[in-house]
């Protein structure tokens, strides 16, 4: 299996040394394979998890070689106000990094969390160079669902076959601690189909989703919107059947969002509009017709755990609070070090046990990492990013419907994951996962720069 991973492996090199752009591209292949190679290799070795990392770093590196990415100019949108923003938040987060090192004389600590704070902002710098025209985009966004749709799927198939096939188990049940989800009056498996984890396939199938929603209402084909419906009513089902209900919520945080950006940026109700409100009348109506109580089969049990995602919303908000203050108290407001709380760090001594559960909501990971100042440089950060970006939204869609279309989505699509992580983290300590929010986040500001170019 090893030799296999090698010649995979030799191919991405080959393939991203010819063209960093097709490189971005196997890192999406990467990204399924690895969870693939290491349920296939005796003893789940978790330097499988280093594969997407790697290719990633050969990636930027080449395209750093070749001129593709110059600097950090892009993240300061032509705005002084925000270089000096992203210039603290470098100098926090390195702070903290040192400060981990120091504190726990283990540098897997602070390599960890150097890799959740600066993955994504490398990412970024490869969405700007990259999303230089409108096709590329349409390209990049075509190529995840062809990757991703299937993938996910095969959460179906470990819904009936993983007894017969290990590839399909969650991987945890290689080392017997499969998460187990008790509710709706009994235990429940977290299927995860190729991928590792049930969270991460729930992940990609929301994104998946998200993104046939934007390629599909602006199709003028109506085959393809059909198909992209019922693509996106599977993936739907996929996420219910990986038990986390969190990405349903994510998903109609997006669509909402996309919706009234777009209403705000063309001042009223246009075709792609009008068909997101269609889309969200007919889902919402849908569920409706859906009586959990009258459901008794397995996967029914599923859906009666989904559905029931929307009421826990303040209960969410309530315990997110709660994890906040065991932060604040665990962290005395100063922080631990940058990866404190990161997946991996149970292996250093001592760090899992001061860190306890308070990382588990977004906020509180911010916290017990960063303290109390670097929780303020970030979201200062980032309502300095939202005002710029909302600047470059409003020149764009006097100039491009179709750019405009695009900039809104990827916003939403942003938004939603920023709330899903103000209540959950676990799965954004998948660097595949950071890494397509971050090329998300570069095509975004790609698009804002556009907008704000016209004016220049």
């Amino acid at each position: 299996m090893i030799e296999l991973a090698a010649l995979v492996a030799f191919f991405v090199i080959a393939l991203t040394l010819g063209d960093w752009r097709r490189g971005l591209l196997a890192i999406l292949v990467v990204a399924v394979l690895q969870d693939v190679f290491r349920k296939l290799t005796p003893g789940v070795p978790p330097y499988y998890l280093l594969w997407t990392t790697v290719t990633f770093g050969m990636v930027f590196a080449t395209a750093f070689v070749g001129g593709a990415v110059r600097s950090l100019r892009p993240l300061y949108l032509y705005d002084p106000r925000l270089k000096v923003a992203w210039g603290l938040f470098f100098l926090v987060v390195l702070a903290q990094a040192g400060h981990a090192l120091v504190r726990w004389g283990n540098p897997q600590v602070p390599v960890l969390g150097l890799l959740f704070y600066f993955g994504p902002v490398a990412a970024l710098l490869l969405g700007v160079a990259f999303a230089s025209t409108e096709r590329r985009i349409t390209a990049f966004l075509t190529a995840y669902v062809l990757i991703m749709t299937p993938a996910a799927l095969t959460v179906y198939l470990s819904l009936e076959f993983s007894d017969q096939w290990p590839v399909l188990r969650d991987i945890g049940s290689f080392v017997g601690s499969q998460l187990v989800i008790y509710d709706v009056g009994t235990a429940l498996d977290s299927h995860p189909g190729l991928f590792r984890v049930g969270e991460i396939a729930a992940w990609h199938a929301a994104t998946a989703a998200a993104i046939l929603i934007m390629l599909a209402t602006r199709s003028p084909s109506l085959a393809y919107r059909i198909m992209a419906g019922l693509l996106v009513v599977a993936l739907v089902g996929a996420i219910l059947l990986t038990g986390r209900r969190k990405m349903l919520m994510a998903l109609t945080i997006f669509v909402a969002v996309q919706w009234a950006l777009l209403a705000f940026l063309h001042k009223g109700v246009n075709r792609q509009t009008l068909t997101l409100l269609v889309l969200g009348v007919v889902g919402s109506f849908a569920l409706t017709l859906l009586d959990p109580q009258e459901r008794t089969s397995e996967s029914d049990l599923y859906f009666e755990r989904g559905v029931t995602v929307f009421g826990d919303v303040s209960e969410r908000f309530q315990t997110s609070l709660d994890l906040l203050r065991s932060a604040v108290s665990r962290s005395a407001g100063i922080g631990l070090g940058a990866g404190v709380s990161a997946q991996g760090t149970q292996y250093a001594g001592g760090v899992s046990g001061a860190v306890g559960g308070a990382a588990e909501a977004g906020l509180g990971k911010i916290v017990i990492e960063l303290g109390i100042p670097g929780a303020l440089i970030i979201l200062w950060l980032l309502y300095r990013i939202a005002r710029r970006l909302w600047e470059g939204f409003r020149l764009l869609a006097h100039a491009s419907e179709s750019l405009s279309y695009y900039a809104a989505s990827f916003a939403a699509l942003l938004i939603a994951n920023i709330a899903t992580f103000t209540v959950a983290t676990q799965v954004y300590g998948d660097h595949a996962v950071l890494i397509v929010l971050g090329l998300v986040a570069g095509m975004l500001f790609s698009l804002a720069m556009a907008g704000i170019e016209l004016r220049r």
